[in-house]
């Protein structure tokens, strides 16, 4: 167990060097020096800001989880609703030691290597991509999603680097990420010359994302890994004998009978070949699996 205060503390002195290696200082209350804590208390919350010429980063800490917030230069810091979430990560000092916040610290400064180091990203009002934390993920906080299963198969390798930019550019063109249409028409190609080629090293890489994401993630992105990712191979014998390995036990039946599923279907192929034209979302629907399978489909419960 630790104190919240001293939990945030710690987190605020771990994650400033990163910060400020991103181009972004510490914004200090009024009345603190540097060199002292810039956390402070807003309610129930503890909250750290931090600046720069391209923007706000903020760090809130509330009810168990820390929420990672970014906003324009001009974000009007006292109303959060006016950042972009980022991302969030599970904190619960009732649970936590002094090794479990140095591993959360480690976990932020990663993201934000990632994601806002040397380039120091421009933090615009355009909302930014949220991804979901591992440790968020595999505590249950909350469930991996299409958007960051992209983000992770885009961050696996330099020359995949150019996804996040249509990662990007799919979200500004629906308002939300069409992730049959990332994946069908970006990223499925890059994914199916890595299985083809049949490298051990990338393969691992590979697959080692897709059953982290597929474990502990959400009914629809279960669906893009076995139906719109791992389904075009239609149970090409030599394909599945090469990927079977990699999988995990709870992919492999799903994948598999997707897999038959397309084979046999040509309207399920076409289906996947060319996605629906985008709707705004009225209702929330089954995902591509439930609907070729014509419902529920083993290994897919959430």
């Amino acid at each position: 167990m630790i104190d919240k205060s001293i939990a945030l503390d710690t987190i605020f002195s771990n994650v400033l060097p990163v910060m400020e290696s991103c181009g972004f200082s510490a914004k200090l209350p009024d009345g603190r020096k540097k060199g002292e804590s810039g956390v402070y208390e807003r309610g129930e919350s503890l909250v750290m800001d931090f600046s720069g010429e391209k923007g706000i980063l903020r760090l809130v800490y509330s009810s168990d989880r820390l929420h990672l917030l970014s906003g324009a230069p001009d974000v009007d810091l006292s109303d959060d609703s006016s950042f972009n979430l980022d991302s969030t990560f599970l904190l619960i000092p009732e649970e936590y030691d002094e090794k479990d916040i140095k591993s959360l610290s480690n976990e932020i400064n990663e993201y934000l290597s990632d994601t806002y180091a040397k380039k120091a990203k421009i933090v615009s009002k355009t909302k930014n991509v949220q991804t979901v934390s591992k440790a968020a993920a595999r505590s249950g906080a909350l469930s991996y999603d299409p958007v960051t299963l992209a983000s992770k198969i885009a961050a696996m390798y330099p020359y995949l680097g150019y996804l996040k930019d249509e990662i990007k550019s799919n979200i500004d063109e629906y308002g939300e990420f069409l992730c049959e249409d990332f994946f069908v028409n970006h990223a499925n190609a890059e994914i199916m010359t890595i299985i083809r080629e049949n490298d051990p090293q990338k393969m691992k890489k590979l697959f080692n994302v897709l059953g982290e994401v597929y474990e502990d993630g959400t009914n629809e992105v279960q669906s893009l890994i076995a139906v719109t990712i791992l389904g075009p191979i239609q149970n090409d014998p030599r394909i599945i004998r090469q990927i079977i390995p990699y999988l995990t036990d709870t992919m492999l039946e799903p994948v598999l009978a997707a897999g038959k599923r397309l084979q046999k279907s040509k309207s399920s192929r076409l289906r996947l070949e060319n996605p629906p034209k985008y709707k705004p979302k009225k209702e929330k629907k089954p995902g591509l699996l439930q609907s070729l399978m014509g419902g529920g489909a083993p290994g897919l419960g959430q």
